[in-house]
This record gives structure tokens, sequence and C-alpha cells, in this order.
């Protein structure tokens, strides 16, 4: 409909502009300037005239006056002139009144100098030709034309559909663009946990859009709410078993036993991963007020106690809000996969304004740049150094990950100057349920 009378409108301005306006009148000459480009006295271009030979004299309803008036500029016989009005539509009717009587006299006297003045006089378009001895007319005539005038009126017509269109739209973009912008906005900050819909409003078809987002997006949240609970129940259900293989392999040699003993811890380890991963995925962060350095240091004291060499660096206190159980978990990833791979850690906190900077430093292998990404997703493990002999499910730095994007940020992997890896935790101040 928008599209409909946009056209309708822009139909009706370039008729009205074009069909019923009155078209626009050609630009007037005068005798005595034809004259002097027929004298050679100045050029015709700059004059807005035209200059051209022919054989034949210029055709059109002339004026015996007037050519008089001219023969009289050229200095030639009227019979080797002719003066025509370009354009029988716009012919004057002009009359040369020889006698005149002198006001308050009641005499007749001679006029004055009506040629001089008549010579001077804007006049609408026409043709002067003067006959030369070479059987050629030379004309000259306005430069002008027609299609000039028409193109004018076009180009009027579009000026004024323009403005008459540009608010309409104005509105309409506004009309469209504005929900589709918040539509926009709340895409960008699409989260399967989070169930606030899209807003539904703005035209049909945004509307419909908003509806059929919001609709596929419940459905992904129960499709990973499903896939969370399986991987949820499998690894619980596995612990059962091992719990039963513990015990029997206390009955066992020692030698064997011991191994036997690893393997179990290492399956636990990576059961406990899938359930950490599995917790972390739909529940939404539960913010609180804490003393980020205490949790750092309580996480630096449990690693040390599992064997792990922890260096901390921290301030005396820094207050934040943010979930404890998911930065607790990720710094325990983060330290315990430090510590397999380089032995010691070396903690460290930053705070820009709003933003806090937790940062595992090691000395190990490191992590190619090219595997850096992949290894953030799930179950994504590492080659060569990082080997499948260490253990783990592969979640490790995708909890740490997770629990970054929850908290507004994100994880980066870099290089560590004179070698190892920087382990950044990115985090953003996150506003607390209760306030």
């Amino acid at each position: 409909m928008l599209a409909l009378a946009s056209q309708l409108l822009a139909t009706l301005v370039s008729v009205a502009v074009v069909g019923w306006l009155p078209r626009p009148a050609a630009p007037q000459m005068r005798i005595d300037q034809a004259a002097q480009v027929l004298r050679g006295e100045i050029a015709a271009a700059p004059a807005g005239l035209r200059l051209q030979e022919q054989s034949v004299p210029p055709a059109g309803n002339g004026n015996h006056w007037l050519s008089l008036v001219a023969a009289q500029q050229l200095g030639l016989p009227i019979s080797r002139v002719r003066l025509v009005w370009s354009s029988s539509a716009q012919v004057p009717d002009v009359h040369i009144v020889a006698n005149y009587v002198l006001p308050g006299a009641g005499k007749v006297g001679k006029p004055p100098v009506v040629e001089d003045q008549l010579a001077a006089l804007h006049l609408p378009p026409f043709e002067l030709g003067v006959h030369r001895g070479d059987s050629r007319w030379q004309v000259v005539g306005i430069d002008h034309s027609d299609l000039a005038i028409w193109r004018r009126q076009a180009l009027l017509a579009f000026l004024a559909g323009t403005m008459l269109l540009a608010p309409l739209a104005a509105w309409a973009a506004y009309r469209l663009g504005r929900p589709l912008r918040r539509l926009a906005d709340a895409s960008a900050e699409f989260d399967l946990r989070s169930m606030k819909p899209l807003p539904i409003d703005g035209p049909r078809e945004v509307r419909m859009l908003a509806e059929a987002i919001n609709t596929s997006r419940a459905r992904l949240r129960e499709q990973a709410e499903d896939l969370t609970r399986l991987l949820a129940a499998a690894a619980h259900d596995l612990r059962t078993p091992l719990t039963g293989l513990r015990i029997r392999a206390v009955l066992a040699p020692p030698e064997p036993a011991k191994r036997m003993v690893a393997d179990i811890e290492r399956m636990n380890a990576m059961i406990q991963q899938v359930l950490d991963y599995s917790r972390g995925q739909l529940d939404p962060p539960s913010i609180q007020h804490l003393d980020i350095v205490s949790l750092v240091d309580d996480c630096a004291h449990a690693a040390g106690l599992r064997g792990v060499k922890v260096q901390a660096n921290l301030p005396d206190s820094l207050p934040w809000e943010a979930d404890t159980l998911l930065l607790r978990r990720a710094l325990d990833n983060l330290i315990d996969n430090a510590g397999r791979y380089a032995g010691s850690v070396e903690l460290r906190i930053h705070r820009l304004d709003d933003v806090l900077l937790l940062e595992v430093a090691d000395r190990g292998p490191g992590i190619p740049a090219e595997d850096r990404v992949r290894l953030l997703q799930p179950f994504q493990r590492g080659e060569e150094s990082r080997s499948c002999t260490t253990g783990g499910a592969g979640l490790g730095l995708a909890i740490v990950a997770n629990a970054a994007r929850r908290h507004g940020g994100e994880l980066l992997l870099l290089d560590r100057e004179g070698g190892g890896l920087v382990a950044r935790m990115v985090l953003r101040r996150m506003q607390c349920r209760d306030r």
C-alpha cells in the first residue's frame, strides 16, 4: 500500500507539473543585438543566439514594421531583410503610430526615433535573415529549443515529486527501521539461558519475523536442555560403576591397584568436567558481591594442596560483582591446566574501570595460535604437548570460556613473553540481583 501510494503521488505530481503548468516562455530577443551578430560585431553564442547560413529565407509570420527597423539597423534595403516570429503561438501585435498629438497643444508633430526604441525592445523569439549577394541567407535566431523547455519541466516534476515523497519515505524508513533495530539489538544478545522474548511490534512483516525467531529460540532451548540433561544423566550414572571399581581395586595387588585407582580418578575428573559444563550452559549466573582477591587466593591455596606450585601477585582487596561458583570453577580449571603442563603457575589481577582481567600464566609449551579458537570449543583436545595421556575430556577451556561469556567478557589465550602461555579472562562488571 505504501509503495502504491508513493507511485500514485509521484505520477500525479509529474502530470501536474508537466501537463497542467503553463509552458515556460522562451528567452526574449532584441533587434539591435541580432543586427550586431549579423554585422559581425559580437559573437552569437555568448548572447544566447545562433547564426547559420541557408539557401532560403526564414519562414514564418513576418512583420513589415520590424523588418524596416532591422533594415535600418543593418543599413540594408528592406528587400534583403526578413524578420519572422519563431512561433506562431507567440506572435505579438505590433503597430507603429506615425503621428501623435502633443498633450495640451492640439498640434500634430512627428514622432521621436521610433526605430531605435523598437530595436532595443525585448521581443519574443524571432529569426532575422539577411540576403547576401551569393544567394545565401544569413539567419540569426534564439539558441533555444522546445526540448530544453520540456527537460526543465521534467526536472521540475522530478524535484517536486522528490520533495513531496521525501517526508513519506523518511517516515516509512523510520517506522520500518526502528523495530528492525530493536529486533537486531535483541537478537545480538541472543542467549539460550535467557527466556526474554524478542519485541513483537512494527509492521506485519517485522512482527512475523520476531515471532519466528522467538519460536526458533524456544525450540533451540528445548533441544539444548534435552542434550544437557542427557550429558548430566550419563555422567551421573557412570559414577556408580566407578565407585564399584574403586572398591575392587583395593583388593587387587598394590601395583595394578595403583594404576586402576589413577584411571578411576581420571575418569571421575572427566565426569566432573561434563557435569560442570552441563550445569553452566543453561542456568543464569548468580551475581553476588564478593572480594575477587579472596576468591583467587582460595583457589591458589586449594591448588597448592593438590600439588600445584602457585605464585599470586594480588592486591590487598578488590570488591567486584560476579558469580562465585562460575569463577571458582573457571580458575580451578585454568590453574590445573597450567600446572599439568608447566608445573608452576602465576596469578595476576588487573582492573580497568568496569573491566577485570584475571590472568593465569605459565612457562609451559603453550598452545599454537591456529589451535586456540578450536580449543575453546567443548570436547576439543590439543595435540602433541597436550596429549590424551594427560587426561581430561576437552572441556576445561570450554568451561572457562563459557564462564567469561556469562560475565560479559571472553577468554584470551596469549603468548607469554619469554615463553609459555597467558590465559586471560576478561570480565565485565555485572549487576547484582539484590540491587
